[in-house]
């Protein structure tokens, strides 16, 4: 029996750091009937050039994040959509698995279990902790988890999109929580793949620091009144903190949304005073 096509939507914006590993890792999958879809946020850098070395369908759109995981998602052939970011290297049988594990038990979608790319420095190492955490409690719940799927069944992911205001597709952070915040309103039918992707998270706090201000500012689309409880209540220290023995992951977690939380709130603070975007 012939093999699904899984379709990977890949948003770019200035990307040439990171966009030649991922798109690497994805070309040397063990599972081969795939397409990749990139939509890029009209990049500065060397991000087209790089990533039209590979066989991908190239487009762009400045709306903003969640309405390029959306024209992605559009332009996909497949019966599976694979959400993936271009600082994110997959194992090379993720693909394979994650097919298998959806049709074995018959699942609408997947968290991919993250690990860091490389755990070198403090801030590298605090993410690997709060990963191992957040796995370890597997708390599915979109309003209380922090677990967001990243493969999903075609026509789940459309029916999704198609519950999304026009006005929160203008949004940069959250947009994972809010495609699965309506996916879970359709099924619940989800499960996590272990051991599945790498993250290169930032390594210092002049990465760190104006990364989250820009999901900050970016996510005043995504703070509509349907999604306004949802994330209220992320905006929280980790459910299962202290749990299964892990202080260190724990203490970690809490050390690493301080952090975070900084620059994101000031950047939530600087978008109140932006005019609104038509």
């Amino acid at each position: 029996m012939k093999e699904p096509q899984v379709s990977i939507s890949i948003p770019t914006y200035n990307s040439e750091a990171f966009i030649t590993k991922c798109l690497d890792a994805v070309y040397a999958q063990t599972y081969k009937n795939i397409e990749v879809n990139i939509v890029d946020g009209y990049s500065k850098d060397a991000t087209r050039e790089l990533a039209n070395r590979y066989p991908v369908n190239f487009s762009q759109d400045k709306l903003g994040l969640l309405n390029a995981r959306k024209i992605g998602t559009e332009q996909a052939q497949g019966e599976y959509v694979l959400l993936l970011d271009s600082d994110q290297i997959l194992e090379p049988d993720t693909i394979e698995r994650a097919v298998l594990l959806v049709q074995s038990i018959d699942l609408d979608m997947l968290v991919l279990e993250e690990d860091v790319y490389r755990a070198h420095t403090l801030l590298e190492k605090l993410f690997q902790l709060d990963r191992m955490l957040i796995h370890t409690v597997k708390d599915f719940s979109p309003y209380t988890g922090v677990m967001l799927p990243r493969f999903y069944k075609k026509e789940l992911l459309s029916r999704s999109f198609a519950q999304i205001p026009k006005a929160s597709l203008m949004a940069g952070g959250q947009d994972h929580a809010i495609i699965y915040f309506e996916a879970w309103q359709i099924s619940q039918k989800v499960d996590l793949l272990p051991k599945a992707v790498k993250h290169i998270e930032p390594s210092t706090l002049r990465e760190i620091i104006p990364k989250f201000y820009r999901w900050g500012k970016t996510s005043k689309e995504a703070r509509a009144d349907k999604y306004k409880d949802m994330l209220g209540q992320k905006e929280s220290f980790r459910k299962g903190l202290f749990s299964h023995g892990l202080m260190t992951a724990s203490f970690a977690s809490i050390l690493l949304l301080l952090i975070k939380g900084v620059p994101y709130k000031l950047g939530e603070f600087a978008s109140k005073f932006e005019p609104e975007k038509v």
